[in-house]
């Protein structure tokens, strides 16, 4: 679902790229068609105030048009995700996605007509203008509220001057990582220095930076040899990411109700009866017959409450893990471990199991902490709680 809860990182990586090439393409196609920059309200701002200084009237009354409709777009954005949120809608935006589909298909349409088909053409184009910017206000919102206010898609401003930061910070953690060692060790320091965030944030703003050339490249070429048909694949590419989110949604995360779960409604356990140092977590969606990819466990964690020793993780058949999936619950494993509590997962398949011990979790975790139903994790978190079993390899549970 298009969750910024749910998302992780890579997830959120990908949306944000996608959205890039997006921003690109609409922005250089409708200044082709237009003259107008959509999404450059710095740009506007300037040329607004040098209307209301020094020109005609209609030119400051344009580019303040542009501004404000690019803003009634993020605010748009906004109402829909917290109307969502209001309903206990389990996505909230999808629908500023949905709209934002159904407004590059409406451009694709105007822009499809022949000219003289439609009348009052300056005016058509000047409405034409102020939907995009419209268009791309709504999604610079919605990208920011999933991706926590860290990345935008219409602009590269931000990007460039995030991307000089970054790689300074980068650079200095690298060289603190060398620092008083041989040159040969310089490599093995490269490949650690590849898992610290700042690289990542690096490689994140690289690929929007060139993402967004990609698509004002791409859209500047379709202008030029294919006008009437240039926002057919903006329109595609985003039918392509709602369906995808669709089709594969991300799960959520909640506690488990042991008197209402299906899995232990008819075995009477009650909360009550368990050591309250043992936590019980389900992976959910609203499409239960949906598969769905795993959620942004990082997230998870920071909300799983201290004095929980032990955490069962019931996931579902239809739960599908990838490489990047398997790696982000080893992760997830290792950190519990590192604070001496261990992570339970419940409810594992055959194929499950062959990624997840790909990815290493058999490295951070005890393999009686793979257990194929929920009563069989129950009864391991008892046990440990209980009984802790000896320290093998890098997994540990601190005695009860």
């Amino acid at each position: 679902m298009l969750s910024a809860r749910a998302y992780s990182f890579r997830q959120k990586s990908k949306l944000a790229i996608s959205l890039s090439w997006i921003g690109g393409y609409v922005n250089v196609v409708l200044f082709l068609a237009c003259g107008a920059f959509v999404s450059h309200m710095t740009g506007n701002a300037t040329q607004f105030g040098v209307g209301l200084v020094h020109g005609p009237a209609g030119q400051a009354l344009h580019f303040g048009l542009l501004i404000l409709c690019f803003w009634l777009g993020a605010v748009s954005s906004a109402l829909m995700a917290e109307s969502a949120q209001r309903r206990g809608a389990r996505s909230k935006y999808v629908l500023p996605m949905a709209a934002e589909g159904l407004l590059l298909s409406a451009l694709a349409a105007l822009l499809a007509c022949p000219p003289g088909a439609l009348p009052h053409a300056p005016a058509l184009l000047d409405g034409l203008a102020f939907t995009a910017a419209f268009t791309l206000g709504l999604q610079n919102a919605t990208i920011t509220e999933i991706s926590g206010a860290v990345i935008r898609t219409t602009h590269l401003t931000g990007v460039i001057t995030d991307l000089g930061l970054e790689s300074v910070r980068f650079l200095n953690g690298y060289l603190n990582r060398t620092r008083g060692r041989r040159w040969a060790r310089a490599g093995r320091a490269l490949r650690a220095s590849q898992r610290h965030p700042s690289a990542q944030r690096l490689a994140l703003l690289f690929c929007v930076f060139w993402s967004f050339i990609a698509g004002a490249t791409t859209g500047a070429w379709m202008h030029f040899h294919y006008p009437r048909v240039a926002m057919l694949p903006a329109v595609a590419f985003i039918g392509w990411i709602i369906l995808m989110d669709w089709w594969k949604p991300v799960a959520g995360v909640r506690e488990l109700d042991l008197l209402s779960d299906p899995e232990l409604r008819a075995h009477g356990i009650v909360k009550a009866l368990l050591p309250p140092d043992l936590g019980l977590y389900r992976l959910t969606h609203h499409r239960a017959d949906r598969a769905h990819q795993p959620p942004d466990f990082q997230q998870w964690l920071a909300r799983v409450p201290a004095h929980w020793r032990v955490v069962i993780l019931a996931i579902s058949p239809l739960t599908y893990f990838n490489e990047n999936g398997a790696l982000a619950l080893c992760d997830a494993a290792e950190h519990l471990r590192a604070q001496h509590r261990a992570l339970i997962i419940s409810g594992i398949t055959a194929a499950q199991y062959r990624t997840l011990i790909g990815g290493g979790l058999l490295e951070v975790t005890e393999p009686e902490n793979l257990c194929p139903d929920l009563e069989f994790a129950i009864a391991r978190g008892i046990d440990l709680l209980r009984h802790p079993m000896p320290r093998a390899g890098r997994s540990a549970v601190t005695p009860a």
